[in-house]
Formats: C-alpha cells, sequence, structure tokens
C-alpha cells in the first residue's frame, strides 16, 4: 500500500478524483460519528432503561397482589390499550378534559409545518 502511494501512478488517480476521495472520507467521518454518537447514547441510557423496567415489573407485581380481583391478562389489556392511546396523545388521566391534539389550528400548524420543511 505505501509503495503505490509513492508510485506516479497512485498520485494520479488520488489527485485526479480529489473530490471523489474527499466525499469518501466524509462519509467514513460521518459514519464514524453515527456509530460513536449511538455508542455513547447507549451507554447513558441502557442503565436508566434497565432499573425502569425493574420499577415497573416490581409495581406492576405489587398492583397485583394487592388487587386480587384483576388478572394479570386483562391488566396487559388495559395498559396495551391506554398506551395504544397515548400514541394518539389522548391520556388516561385526563380523560374527562376536552383537549383535542387535532383540533383546527393545531392541524394547520402542522401543515404548514410539513410545507416549510419540504
Amino acid at each position: 500500500m505505501l509503495r503505490c502511494l509513492s508510485t506516479a501512478w497512485c498520485v494520479r488517480v488520488i489527485e485526479g478524483n480529489k473530490s471523489t476521495w474527499f466525499f469518501v472520507l466524509l462519509v467514513l467521518a460521518y459514519s464514524l460519528y453515527l456509530v460513536f454518537g449511538a455508542v455513547v447514547f447507549s451507554l447513558v441510557e441502557s442503565p436508566y432503561e434497565d432499573l425502569l423496567r425493574q420499577e415497573l415489573g416490581a409495581l406492576k407485581r405489587e398492583f397485583l397482589q394487592d388487587n386480587e380481583c384483576l388478572s394479570g391478562e386483562r391488566l396487559e389489556e388495559f395498559l396495551a390499550k391506554a398506551l395504544e392511546a397515548s400514541n394518539y396523545g389522548v391520556s388516561v388521566l385526563n380523560s374527562t378534559t376536552v383537549n383535542y391534539n387535532w383540533d383546527f389550528t393545531s392541524a394547520l400548524f402542522f401543515a404548514s409545518t410539513v410545507l416549510s420543511t419540504t
């Protein structure tokens, strides 16, 4: 490889395609940046996620012990439906209020954001 870089042929190939080599270097640097960011993010967030999973598991077991009339399956069904509703902005905690996520003003704002970023 070093011998190749010192020959005139390799120098001509590299100098003739500088923009291509810069682009390849940019793509490699960007890929390394993404991988490094993913590693750092994973290392920072994983311990908290594990702790949260343990706390939720303990809370669920305690809740089922305190409420023996409720089965684990029924609780899972309720939680799945509540989480599905939460994905659409409907909260089970304040379901009596009338705060719509997609009223006309919110929909107009969303449409203008989509159009202005495309």
